[in-house]
Formats: structure tokens, C-alpha cells, sequence
């Protein structure tokens, strides 16, 4: 991984652009005030690396659709399956609780009219 500060990156920036899109391992890390403020990676890599957060339950899918500047769930399904990236089944526990919640959901309800 290559460092530089903010500063340099006004200089350096087609470089460092040619040098993340050419090489799927480059990275480059932007420091300021020499903190961690921002990373250049691969696009291709960054997708992959967000849907694989997304379908392991690291990312909630707002998170990773505004990430991929997707608007659509269904173009964050379509990346998942173009990436062959499969999502976690809901574990047993939880579609439990889901499955009660809502049939007492739809316990309380009561129709009172025939619908028209």
C-alpha cells in the first residue's frame, strides 16, 4: 500500500489513478494531519469487497447500495450474482422470531367489512 498525504495527492493524482486501475493489489492511502482520511482502490475490487461486506451481514444493504451508488435493490442483486456472491440465508433463530412476530401481527388484525 502506497502512503501519501493530501497534498501530495494534488500533484500525484493521474498517477495514483493509473496505478490503482492497472494493478487490482494497489492500494493508496491519503493521510491528513497524518491521520487515515481516505483510500484509492481498485473499483472492481472495492465492489467486490462491498457486496462481500453486504452479503455477510457487515453492511445493512442502504449501506452498500449508497456505497455503489445503486438506487434499485434489484442492481444490487444483479452485482451479487454477476460477482457469483451469495447472500446468507436468514439464520434459523431469527426467521423464527420473524415468522412469530408476524403472525401475532396478523392475529390482532380484524376485518370487520368484506372489502368492496
Amino acid at each position: 500500500m502506497q502512503v501519501v498525504t493530501a497534498t501530495e495527492v494534488k500533484s500525484q493524482l493521474g498517477d495514483l489513478f493509473d496505478a490503482v486501475e492497472r494493478n487490482e493489489g494497489a492500494s493508496v492511502l491519503i493521510e491528513r494531519n497524518r491521520r487515515p482520511a481516505a483510500m484509492l482502490l481498485n473499483a472492481q475490487v472495492a465492489e467486490k469487497a462491498i457486496l462481500g461486506a453486504y452479503a455477510h451481514g457487515v453492511l445493512t444493504r442502504a449501506v452498500a447500495m449508497q456505497q455503489l451508488g445503486l438506487d434499485w435493490y434489484g442492481e444490487l442483486l444483479d452485482r451479487l450474482n454477476a460477482h457469483g456472491i451469495e447472500t446468507s440465508p436468514v439464520a434459523a433463530a431469527d426467521a423464527r422470531v420473524m415468522r412469530e412476530a408476524a403472525d401475532h401481527a396478523l392475529a390482532s388484525v380484524r376485518i370487520d367489512q368484506e372489502p368492496r
